[in-house]
């Protein structure tokens, strides 16, 4: 099929479809031109909602502790093995999500990931011992490791460089800001009133689980409706896929257009200018790109950055309602303290969306680590009564969302096309790794030698943090194409 000439209301795009002094545009040039549509926006819900009820499965197992620990018998312990259980699954699906991502296309694996988490958290609700539960947190997690590190990828390639920033850090903002603050409320719901309707009694974690499934519908909508990324279609030498994909961005239009519809927004001397098309990449060549000269400095400080962050935040997120509990407060009391503390999560993951337009990645992801880290040890000596809990504990939870929605927009621009989805689920998994080890140590430092010495362990973390920032390297207002065009430049 040839592609037609523009269409009604396409002329200004596709004609200026070359660069300056009549050079062939590249295709980020082409999106940045396109601008935002109601495509992008319809985009962004579909994923972020996706990712939304995945937060809600990584922390509801913190959320859940008290009624789980009350089920099975087990102790504080046994539920950060299964945090930890969850989040290594995470590791291994967020990776292998990755390769699959840079080998058979974003919007795929996005579905795939999402079906496979439908399938653990339903697993969970039916679990009828310990074992049972812990494999099914396996599942679901293959599931959300693969899910998050596509949908970073996804809507870094479809966003224009303006934005870059605030939609992919949306996607941080709403899934984890709004959802850190709304599982709480989610599981007072079911603990509470749909307890009392349904008679589950003791058993209602049960349906706490169960109606985290509900997202299977939305795998319709990501088959269906979302285009694939056009620097994917662009890597695979699909030039014909990538003008229907950038049709469908220009126009608004959810459903593919007609074959006489399709903008000839590219060609092959797109292709030869742009980094998408420029590499490709398999398995094995992934990983020594990411470790090769050009990219290993980036790739070793952030993955670093983002083990230290996930750590504190999976440490913190799992002790808080045990400590509460220990200070005098009921089950109950805990997870509403808890939930009204991470409004500043919600706070921190807007900041960081703000930020992004004005402020370098590095700047605020220092900023944030050692006001967190003050924060933390403040807490730990002096967070008694409400007030103090409630204040001290937003304060850190807006500095700790700051910095994770930073890092996960700054992950996936630090790598080229071919190797981006594989390279943001290796930063994003290695953070994972450190959700997962780090409550363990810090669930037995906090049973054994008190609350004070495992959020120092936390604040030095945080402060560790701040002193990689001068190693990274900074993207703010950078197209990718100038990021990754050859040659990659080193640091």
């Amino acid at each position: 099929m040839m592609n037609q000439p523009p269409p009604a209301g396409h002329e200004s795009v596709a004609a200026t479809a070359s660069g300056p002094g009549g050079r062939a545009a590249t295709l980020g040039e082409v999106l940045d031109r396109i601008g935002v549509t109601r495509t992008h926006y319809f985009a962004l819900v579909l994923v972020v909602l996706g990712g939304l009820f995945e937060v809600f499965e990584q922390l509801i197992l913190s959320s859940l502790g008290p009624a789980l620990q009350k089920a099975f018998g087990v102790d504080t312990s046994s539920i950060g093995i299964l945090s930890s259980i969850t989040l290594v699954a995470v590791v291994v699906g967020g990776i292998s999500g990755g390769v699959l991502g840079d080998r058979l296309g974003r919007r795929s694996v996005l579905s795939v990931s999402l079906a496979v988490y439908c399938v653990g958290t339903v697993i969970s609700a039916f679990a009828p011992s310990y074992l049972v539960l812990a494999l099914s947190r396996v599942i679901t997690g293959l599931g959300v490791g693969g899910e998050i590190a596509i949908g970073l990828t996804y809507l870094s390639e479809l966003s224009p460089t303006k934005v870059r920033g605030v939609f992919v850090s949306l996607f941080n903002t709403i899934s984890a800001g709004v959802g850190v603050f709304l599982v709480f409320a989610y599981t007072l719901l079911v603990l509470g009133p749909v307890a009392t309707l349904t008679g589950a009694g003791d058993d209602a974690w049960r349906w706490a689980f169960g109606l985290l499934g509900l997202p299977v519908i939305l795998i319709v909508f990501f088959r269906r409706y979302l285009p694939e990324t056009p620097a994917h279609l662009l890597k695979r030498g699909d030039i014909d896929g990538a003008n229907r994909a950038l049709t469908r961005l220009a126009s608004g239009r959810l459903r593919p257009p007609p074959d006489d519809q399709v903008t000839a927004f590219v060609d092959e001397r797109t292709a030869a200018a742009s980094e998408s098309a420029q590499t490709s990449g398999s398995a094995s060549g992934e990983l020594a790109k990411v470790l090769s000269p050009p990219l290993r400095r980036r790739t070793v400080v952030m993955s670093v950055a983002a083990f230290l962050a996930w750590g504190v935040e999976f440490s913190i997120i799992l002790i808080m309602p045990t400590l509460l509990v220990q200070r005098g407060y009921s089950i109950a009391g805990s997870l509403a303290l808890t939930m009204v503390q991470n409004l500043g999560a919600l706070i921190g993951a807007c900041l960081a969306t703000l930020a992004s337009y004005v402020l370098a990645r590095r700047a605020v992801v220092a900023i944030g680590t050692v006001a967190g880290s003050v924060c933390v040890v403040v807490f730990a000596l002096y967070a008694y009564s409400d007030w103090s809990i409630l204040l001290i504990g937003f304060a850190f939870q807006l500095c700790c969302l700051m910095v994770n929605t930073t890092v996960w927009l700054w992950s996936p621009e630090l790598y080229p096309t071919s190797i981006r989805a594989f390279g943001t689920a290796l930063v994003v998994n290695v953070g994972f790794l450190g959700g997962a080890v780090m409550p363990v140590v810090a669930t037995v430092v906090f049973e054994r030698t008190g609350v004070v010495a495992a959020f120092c362990l936390l604040a030095v973390m945080y402060l560790l943090m701040a002193l990689l920032m001068p190693l990274s390297t900074e993207t703010r207002g950078v197209s990718l194409e100038e990021l990754h065009g050859r040659p990659v430049r080193a640091g």
